[in-house]
């Protein structure tokens, strides 16, 4: 297969964008003309080893401005699921020359000199028990078992809705407009100044499982595509760009007439969540504000059809699409040099990626159109929510702590997890820092979503969109209307009424 005639044919039909990349060795920037492998490095890379060092310098001079507190030595207990092996981001033993490992414990060596209290993990096996065990210590007016829950953030949800945990707003020195802590803490998850599920940089979590796409450098080269960076920076990285650069990359690779594991594809995902983040990313949540600047639930309108079909179209009647109902698909062809790009987690770029051998970048997934303003992404539901439980009684101790624990987070492992994602992101250039920033300030923490506990409407678009023979989301919807509106007035009622 010519790859130059493809080339050629994609020019005729697209302008593709290309983002942020995160490579595994800094030869040049991304945002430029495909050049030969050997030409020398752009001279202003130079600037490049000290921009994102200043903003690590930036975020080590952010002041938190919590008291003078001495905790007499006793344990902050940190309480959730290692299901997923998320514990490592909260508690480590020792330094072992690991970035990440060494970043978590310096960040609660920290805490601990500052406020004389040692940060611990109680971790249990899965989901459920740790559910149950929620349940349980609330029943019993356990203050003592842990401080504070960290756990699967739609799991969690459940023991929300039961009235289990405080309001955050309840909880002194918690500051939701500070730099570590979401934004969508008071944009998407406050009503009638209660919320219950908070998202800090003390969940790590909700960083690593932050969707985005991936896209393999060299590749990009070889097809002589349009620089990434260029098209997502001009707002060009839209539904129509990817499907273009499926329908063009495409390669019967192994010649046997159909697309199988054995060709090349321009895209690749599998069945899951890595299809819901669609959903968000055009610009359609479950739970948005009204004209009175309150939140209701607003997932139906035209806009979600013309999302659907957009996606539908893109994942079912476009070339070169690969899809598989199996976790992470899409991550292990990609991997496998199998596709142009894939949909995948942060995360997944340190556990599947470190044998790649080709450059690859991290871009963010598309948007409906060029007249959405901004990109957005989602945050598997596997990532972690902080909550407080209704009997935790010495609330200036948790607050005190959640909020250096968080601070310290976006201090000293924030960068550190960057770093891992990005193959040495702070001598890499400023391209690539600029586009990790942009990816994970895209996430959106949608309250239809974080308080579904599998009973609201947030998993209807992945299920569709894998059938073929279902090109239509309103008859589906439809059905079920009358049942999701009855359980997200039940989310709206835990708010305004409170525990």
């Amino acid at each position: 297969m010519n790859k130059k005639f493809f080339a050629l044919l994609l020019a005729a039909l697209m302008i593709l964008p290309a983002f942020a990349s995160c490579s595994n060795s800094g030869s040049n920037t991304e945002d430029q003309a495909p050049a030969p492998a050997a030409e020398s490095p752009d001279p202003s890379a130079a600037d490049a080893e000290t921009e994102p060092a200043e903003d690590v310098n930036s975020r080590l001079a952010e002041k938190d401005d919590l008291p003078e507190a001495d905790f007499g030595g006793r344990d902050f207990i940190v309480f959730g699921s290692d299901e997923e092996g998320f514990g490592v981001y909260i508690y480590t033993e020792e330094m072992n020359g690991e970035g990440v490992n060494d970043a978590v414990y310096q960040r609660n060596l920290t805490v601990e000199e500052r406020f004389n209290a040692k940060t611990v993990y109680s971790g249990v096996a899965t989901y459920g028990t740790c559910s149950s065990q929620i349940t349980a210590a609330v029943a019993s007016g356990d203050s003592e078992s842990f401080d504070l829950v960290q756990y699967h953030v739609v799991s969690s949800s459940g023991n929300a809705m039961k009235g289990e945990y405080l309001n955050w707003y309840d909880i002194p020195h918690v500051d939701f407009t500070r730099s570590w802590w979401s934004r969508s803490n008071i944009d998407d998850l406050t009503i009638a100044g209660r919320c219950y599920l908070a998202i800090g940089d003390f969940a790590l979590s909700s960083v690593g499982r932050s969707y985005v796409m991936l896209y393999d450098k060299d590749e990009a080269k070889n097809y002589q595509l349009e620089p990434f960076y260029t098209v997502v920076k001009e707002g060009r990285w839209t539904i129509d760009a990817l499907r273009n650069v499926c329908s063009v990359v495409y390669t019967d690779a192994n010649g046997n007439g159909k697309e199988d594991e054995g060709d090349y594809f321009g895209l690749g995902t599998d069945s899951y969540s890595n299809l819901n983040t669609y959903l968000w990313a055009c610009d359609n949540q479950i739970f948005s504000r009204d004209d009175t600047g309150e939140l209701e639930f607003r997932y139906y309108s035209e806009h979600l059809v013309d999302v659907y079909d957009a996606c539908w179209n893109l994942i079912n009647q476009t070339p070169g699409v690969y899809k598989k109902g199996e976790h992470k698909a899409g991550m292990k062809l990609f991997a496998q040099n199998g596709t142009l790009t894939c949909n995948a987690y942060l995360d997944g770029t340190i556990s599947f990626l470190a044998d790649f051998e080709h450059e690859y970048g991290v871009i963010p997934y598309p948007k409906l159109n060029e007249a959405q303003a901004e990109y957005k992404t989602m945050v598997d539901g596997n990532h972690e929510a902080m909550s407080v439980i209704i009997a935790e009684p010495e609330l200036e101790f948790v607050g005190i702590m959640c909020e250096a624990l968080c601070a310290e987070s976006y201090k000293q492992v924030m960068p550190a997890y960057f770093d891992v994602c990005l193959k040495q992101r702070y001598a890499q250039s400023p391209e690539d820092a600029e586009m990790m920033d942009l990816c994970v300030n895209a996430r959106v923490f949608d309250l239809g979503y974080v308080y579904d506990n599998w009973k609201g409407v947030s998993f209807y678009f992945q299920d569709l969109l894998v059938d073929a023979n279902h090109p239509d989301i309103t008859s589906f919807y439809k059905k079920r209307e009358k049942v999701a509106n009855k359980y997200y007035s039940k989310v709206v009622e835990l708010f305004e009424n409170g525990n």
